[in-house]
């Protein structure tokens, strides 16, 4: 999968959501900090972030 895919991350596994939020880490240091590809990329990993935040809710939630 590549970084200018749109996923679905509720689709995707722990390991396979992981390994793209490595990827997105490594562009997002390469580009210009106020470049439009590094705002656009920003928000996407916050989405990826906000996945993780989902999983872990549900995870904890189950396990009270």
């Amino acid at each position: 999968m590549s970084i200018s895919e749109e996923p679905d991350f509720s689709q995707l596994d722990d390991s396979a959501l992981i390994s793209l939020r490595e990827e997105m880490r490594g562009e997002l240091k390469r580009l210009p900090p106020r470049s439009p590809g590094h705002a656009e990329l920003a928000a996407r990993y916050d989405q990826t972030t906000a996945e993780i935040n989902d999983r872990a809710r549900a995870a904890w939630s189950t396990s009270i």
